[in-house]
């Protein structure tokens, strides 16, 4: 009954997400302002993109956004004004009693919308064709597409096909499910799409909309001319509308396929009449990482870290080893599990293996699928639990590291072994200035009980 009463809930919040929307559009209309929303989904890079757009935008439009409120729940939840405080059953049904109760209440309107739309598999609520039912964007970006939560694409395909063919055919399904946001939008809407990857090429060959295009070749809307990522700045020359631009953002840890994340907001920018250099500007001085996604933290023994430990994903942690790999010696990469792979977990775990022997001088590994399906190899020192790769770090760690921190959310949290690299007298500036992720009271007792349960 569990799934059923699960379904009322979400159907109750979507009704009334979608009447506090109706409302936002009817006072923005009065306003002389309609309401724009701009939708952003991918395998990777969501919530940067989104941050990126937030610094952009601010300084010209009021906004709202739902930085990591993105499913079926999370957006409803988002657009009312609530948010969950530790998803008990008690917890919810506080969540219901207020809903009605904010249309009443909530009466703030904004002029953007910015909202990630995640999708956990093919079928309702978890895809998008869900998510659309409660919101269509009036410009919608689509990132990239990897085998994220493709165990629940698993089902779709005969178990006969293996191998390549299987992860094409699950990367097309992915693909045809989140190309939901481009090919909805009418022929007034805006789609911006990356080209560099031919899955967002060939699931958004359907849509009415305009089309702003962003790749190398001279015929994109946004073409990318050069990029360099290193341990001092980021820095894109790219051509917008015949015009050549340069950005340098310092002090942050970014790989080059963030320059599609970057490349949508300042597309976005143009879109909404906002000058190119007054975007540069935004981005140059007032862009700030989400907790514990690509930070640049100072850490013991004189060593670099590289704050990545948010979530991971193939592609993401691939971005990220070959940033490191422009690093110098010695490079240490931390990495943990990444899940809900279903049945093409071990050949990405054992590819990510083989590039980090490639891009680090030492591997350490967290979690029972990186332990499995990692090439075996001196270089990788394998632990099942954060706070035992914690502590034989310390103690091998050699002077002036590079060490990158990547790896998935349940069970791995990766942040608590950045906490632990952090010096003492320096972890509660960190930890004040909420940049490392999951430090709420929830989230420290589910990590605490989960290691005194496994210690």
């Amino acid at each position: 009954m569990k799934p059923f009463f699960s379904l009322i809930v979400l159907h109750y919040l979507r009704l009334l997400a979608k009447i506090q929307l109706l409302k936002i559009r009817l006072i923005q209309k009065i306003k002389g302002s309609p309401l724009v929303i701009v939708g952003i989904t991918g395998s990777a890079g969501k919530t940067s993109t989104l941050n990126l757009l937030e610094t952009v935008l601010s300084s010209d439009f009021s906004l709202k956004t739902n930085s990591g409120s993105n499913s079926e729940s999370g957006i409803p939840l988002n657009i009312l004004g609530l948010t969950p405080n530790n998803y008990s059953i008690f917890d919810w049904i506080r969540l219901c009693f207020l809903s009605p109760l904010m249309l009443l209440v909530n009466w703030r309107s904004y002029q953007i919308y910015l909202v990630e739309m995640g999708i956990d598999g093919p079928d309702s609520p978890k895809n998008m064709s869900y998510l659309l039912s409660i919101l269509k964007p009036h410009i919608s970006i689509f990132l990239n597409v990897s085998l994220v939560h493709s165990h629940n694409f698993d089902t779709k395909i005969s178990n006969s096909i293996t191998s390549k063919a299987r992860i094409d055919q699950i990367t097309s399904l992915i693909a045809n499910e989140k190309a939901k946001i481009i090919n909805q939008l009418s022929f007034r809407g805006s789609a911006i799409i990356n080209t560099l990857d031919p899955a967002v090429v060939a699931s958004t060959q359907t849509t009415l909309a305009q089309k702003y295009t962003i790749g190398t070749d001279s015929s994109s809307y946004f073409q990318i001319i050069s990029a360099k990522s290193d341990s001092k700045s980021f820095t894109l020359h790219y051509r917008l509308q015949k015009q050549k631009h340069q950005l340098q953002i310092k002090s942050v840890a970014l790989p080059l396929d963030y320059t599609v994340s970057i490349g949508s907001s300042l597309i976005v920018a143009s879109i909404l009449k906002i000058p190119q250099l007054t975007a540069i500007n935004s981005l140059a001085n007032h862009l700030r990482l989400p907790p514990s996604r690509n930070s640049l933290i100072p850490g013991i023994n004189q060593s670099t870290i590289i704050d990545s430990s948010y979530n991971s994903s193939p592609l993401s942690c691939s971005q990220m080893l070959n940033l490191l790999s422009h690093y110098p010696s010695p490079k240490i990469a931390v990495l943990g599990d990444m899940r809900e792979l279903g049945q093409q977990s071990s050949y990405f775990h054992h590819q990510i293996g083989l590039q980090a022997l490639k891009s680090a001088d030492s591997i350490i590994t967290i979690g029972p699928e990186t332990k499995t399906h990692f090439p075996k190899n001196s270089k990788i020192h394998s632990f099942s639990f954060w706070w035992q790769a914690s502590v034989w770090l310390k103690k091998n760690l050699p002077q002036k590291s590079t060490i990158l921190v990547k790896g998935s959310q349940n069970t791995i949290y990766l942040e608590e072994l950045v906490k632990s690299l952090i010096p003492a007298s320096k972890l509660n500036n960190y930890l004040s200035n909420h940049l490392i992720s999951r430090q709420s009271a929830y989230w420290l007792k589910l990590k605490n009980d989960f290691k005194k349960a496994n210690s």
